[in-house]
């Protein structure tokens, strides 16, 4: 039995040494394959960036009466409603015009009584130039049918004047359309009794509509140096042209109005939302990249983190201190300790930390 104890023992030395020297030669093996691969870009220093805004408004007609008439009265036809598209000069609404009518009748049965006397009258009086010349008339006769001639022509002028007053008035008592459009509102109904100037209807010109923009003060300046303002309305751009350079400021809102002329061929209704396209730009040097590679800092700064190139040609991660200057959905753009060329993780910074190895797939 004794015999074979150092045999036995040779044995399972050599079998540990074995085993011992398995587990160091798997243990580098072990360690690539936990270093953590992750994702960054080639950091392309700028030195600025741009922003596409939108300042919004609404469309407006660039005629918007609300039409009156210039007397009162009762409201006899209405020939348009809302929505209907009218041509200049078109009758839009009438008032009742009997009172008028009974007038003009009136006037004019006086007219022909006037004409009838100055017939008379005229007759007269040349009967009486021809007595004188046979010496049977006075010159008194003769001078008072010329004063009853004289006054029954004034009168004749003044009853030619209320004709004429109240056949405008009767003109008047129609609203007819200044310029072409359409309807938008309506105020009265048929049978309405309206006072003088009390709005009936309200017409939109189709002809230089417009959008009126509120823009804050800081980007006044560089929209009225734009040469091609470019106006959105829904999902459709019109080219448009600046027709104010701003006047004041709006106490509400803060902002300047601006109004923008638009095409004749606009189809966009009134008072519907116009976006003012603007392109503002900001003289800061950094660069953009995924947000989902920024990380909480200190003091309001923000941190990335950087894949450092070594002597050996591996890469470890160094923490920098950035600033975000500007942030969307997706993406930022930040400035700081990082230099034109580096290598920034964009994706799987929880899984990594400062001095910690890894391996990159770098992007464009």
């Amino acid at each position: 039995m004794h015999r074979f104890a150092p045999t036995f023992a040779l044995v399972s030395s050599l079998s540990l040494l074995s085993a011992c020297g398995s587990e160091s030669n798997a243990e580098p093996e072990t360690n690539a394959t936990n270093i953590p691969m992750v994702t960054a870009l080639v950091v392309e220093m700028s030195p600025g960036y741009s922003l596409n805004r939108e300042f919004v408004g609404t469309v407006q007609a660039g005629q918007n009466a609300k039409l009156g008439f210039e007397l009162g009265g009762k409201v006899n036809a209405l020939m348009v409603d809302v929505g209907d598209a009218v041509k200049k000069g078109d009758p839009l609404i009438a008032l009742d015009t009997q009172l008028l009518d009974t007038e003009t009748q009136q006037l004019s049965a006086q007219l022909e009584q006037l004409d009838a006397q100055l017939d008379l009258i005229q007759n007269n009086l040349q009967r009486q130039r021809q007595l004188k010349k046979k010496g049977f008339s006075a010159d008194a006769e003769i001078d008072s049918l010329t004063s009853q001639r004289d006054a029954l022509r004034a009168n004749v002028r003044q009853l030619d004047a209320s004709l004429a007053s109240t056949e405008l008035r009767k003109e008047k008592s129609t609203i007819y359309a200044p310029y072409n459009g359409k309807i938008s509102q309506r105020f009265v109904s048929h049978g309405d009794v309206v006072n003088v100037g009390a709005p009936t209807l309200t017409l939109l010109a189709d002809s230089q509509k417009e959008a009126q923009i509120g823009v804050p003060v800081t980007a006044l300046a560089d929209i009225n140096r734009m040469t091609n303002p470019i106006i959105r309305v829904r999902d459709d751009q019109y080219p448009a042209q600046l027709m104010n350079p701003g006047a004041d400021i709006d106490m509400r809102s803060r902002t300047v109005t601006l109004r923008f002329l638009l095409p004749e061929q606009t189809s966009a209704l009134n008072g519907e939302l116009a976006y003012l396209q603007y392109d503002h730009h900001t003289p800061n040097e950094g660069f953009w990249m995924p947000i989902t590679g920024i990380t909480d800092g200190l003091r309001g700064m923000w941190n990335i983190y950087a894949a450092e190139v070594d002597d050996n040609g591996e890469h470890h991660i160094s923490r920098r201190s950035v600033q975000v200057l500007y942030a969307d959905d997706s993406n930022a753009y930040v400035s700081g300790a990082i230099g034109d060329g580096e290598l920034v993780v964009t994706e799987g910074v929880h899984r990594i930390v400062s001095g910690q190895q890894v391996n990159v797939a770098a992007e464009q």
